[in-house]
């Protein structure tokens, strides 16, 4: 007798949802679809009762993450950083998410931020996953943002960078070099 597990809807959406991840920090810069919009179907796909989060200025976000079993924490212990990105004060306050260590730089955090992709400020990408450069153009992210990244990443130390627009996502990897333009 041949048992076969068939994937719910819910399996299904997640693990579309988690594909689009992946393939969004294989490829930096390029523009993702997902199946739906919302950090909390990103959430979904990636955060468990093993996992921390940190959520700043959305309580309805945090409540709902805690109902995935993971468990909040500050942000210079979390795995996954829910954050807007839209002030200088806003980039100031994350100058602590986790970059990893040399013998574990996979403890580094991960980074999701609402922006509008396709305009705003100029960006060239180079690095793995891209040929030659990329130019993008990324918007609702403070300036500040991008020094202080290039400060903090020391490859292989530093963090990944999703930005999400509803149902589009750009992934940015701590190995991509960015110039703004």
């Amino acid at each position: 007798m041949t048992l076969a597990i068939l994937p719910t809807a819910d399996d299904s959406r997640t693990n579309a949802t988690f594909d689009e991840l992946m393939w969004a920090l294989s490829r930096p810069g390029l523009q993702r679809t997902l199946p739906f919009a919302g950090f909390e179907a990103l959430a979904e796909s990636l955060i468990d009762r093993e996992c921390s989060f940190h959520v700043r200025n959305d309580a309805a976000l945090s409540k709902k993450l805690a109902e995935t079993g993971a468990h909040p924490a500050a942000l210079d212990k979390a795995d996954y950083v829910f954050a807007t990105l839209g002030s200088a004060a806003d980039v100031a306050a994350l100058a602590g998410l986790r970059i990893g260590t040399l013998p574990y730089p996979d403890e580094a955090a991960t980074l999701f931020a609402p922006a509008r992709i396709g305009s705003g400020q100029t960006l060239r990408l180079s690095g793995p996953g891209i040929k030659n450069t990329l130019t993008i153009e990324i918007g609702g992210i403070d300036p500040s943002f991008w020094p202080m990244r290039e400060k903090a990443i020391r490859y292989p130390l530093g963090w990944d960078l999703y930005l999400a627009d509803g149902d589009r996502l750009v992934g940015i990897p701590r190995s991509t070099k960015i110039e703004v333009l």
